[in-house]
């Protein structure tokens, strides 16, 4: 335990919100490893300031498991913290700064294991990932996925180590976020005839969005174990206009769908896009040809459905003391590693409703948990 508790204050020293660079932890975990004798894999993305790392443990020339996390934080900027959020501060049993549940108490407890797995007769490789840009859209966990299989036979199975308070998740939500911009033409508010308001034009399409979120809570479908039951949308965020006397020529706004497993949430991404095209473009355009309707993508992911009952599904069940595994409606990295034909479990340390909170924190009970279920993974990757 007192290894898991100095790994996750190193950890959540290192600064790795999402808008900055990764390489420094990264360094630090492949430095850990090598310590250990064990070699590992740098997954780069494009611009070479962020990384995935991996390392197998155990014979790599069959299907083994992987434990996967997020090196990336959410930001700290606006938010009413105590103290320093990149300096782990530990009071009354439970350990404070920013990461400490999301996710960096599992990664230090992967950390922590890595001596037991050197040490294990392991019948099957146990293969350490840690992801950059889960916060942002799971944008890196792709490209690992693609490195493991590249090397690996595919793994039989994946723990994603989200903040379930040791709880066992075997499903949860897609998501797809977009950025919807429309341009119209400037006038005077005294004569809007000469203008194509963009402001008025979004918001039809913010009603269409909404419109769409009423009718999955009132006609589904619905999927029992979820809360909310069914798909959901949402907007967040909206923009626009300069001031009352000028008919706006220019309107932002970001929305979202969230939907059940087994529903690609680009669908409904599509049916706005469709409903913009059509029904609101021309207005605009009935007074301004030059008009537009710009979308983009912000992120996508896909949702996780509850994998084939398996002989891993029995073993977490039966470590967790689960009767029924919990579904969830935020997403994790498990959806992109079932959408590879890897089945995926989520089971992590900490609260995930103290997640993106200033004081962020994780309770050392909750540590000594997970180092305890992960060494009875060992034992069982060693039968």
């Amino acid at each position: 335990m007192a290894l898991t508790l100095e790994l996750l204050e190193r950890l959540i020293a290192f600064d790795t919100q999402s808008f900055r660079s990764n390489l420094e932890l990264v360094s630090f975990g492949r430095a850990h490893l090598a310590g250990l004798g064990v070699a590992s894999r740098v997954v780069p993305d494009d611009s070479g300031t962020k990384a995935n790392l991996w390392a197998a443990i155990g014979p790599t020339d069959r299907p083994g498991l992987v434990l996967s996390g997020h090196t990336d934080v959410v930001p700290v900027a606006g938010q009413a913290w105590t103290g320093d959020p990149f300096r782990a501060r530990r009071e009354g049993g439970r350990v404070l700064g920013r990461g400490a549940a999301d996710m960096k108490g599992f990664l230090a407890c992967m950390l922590a294991l890595a001596p037991d797995l050197v040490r294990a007769p392991l019948r099957k490789p146990v293969i350490l990932a840690f992801s950059y840009d889960e916060e942002v859209g799971c944008k890196g966990v792709p490209r690992l996925i693609d490195s493991l299989l590249a090397e690996l036979p595919p793994p039989e199975a994946c723990l994603v180590g989200e903040p379930t308070l040791m709880g066992l998740v075997d499903g949860h939500k897609g998501k797809a976020g977009f950025r919807c911009t429309v341009i119209g033409r400037e006038a005077h508010s005294a004569y809007p005839a000469l203008g194509a308001n963009a402001v008025v034009a979004a918001a039809a399409i913010i009603a269409r969005v909404a419109a769409l979120g009423r009718g999955f809570a009132a006609e589904g479908p619905f999927q029992d174990g979820f809360d909310p039951p069914h798909h959901t949308s949402g907007v967040g965020r909206i923009e626009g206009g300069t001031q009352l006397n000028i008919v706006p020529n220019r309107c932002g706004f970001e929305f979202e769908f969230r939907t059940l497993p087994g529903e690609d949430p680009l669908r409904f991404v599509c049916e706005i896009e469709r409903f913009a095209r059509e029904r609101v473009l021309p207005e605009l355009r009935a007074t301004a040809p030059e008009a537009e309707i710009r979308f983009e993508e912000i992120l996508a992911y896909p949702g996780m459905a509850p994998p084939p009952e398996s002989d891993f599904t029995r073993l977490l069940r039966e470590l967790t003391g689960t009767v029924r595994p919990t579904r969830v409606a935020f997403g994790t990295e498990g959806g992109c590693f079932a959408a590879r034909g890897i089945p995926a479990l989520v089971c992590g340390p900490g609260d995930i409703k103290v997640a993106h909170k200033p004081d962020e924190w994780i309770a050392v009970e909750q540590l000594e948990r997970c180092d305890a279920l992960l060494r009875r993974l060992v034992d069982a990757a060693c039968r």
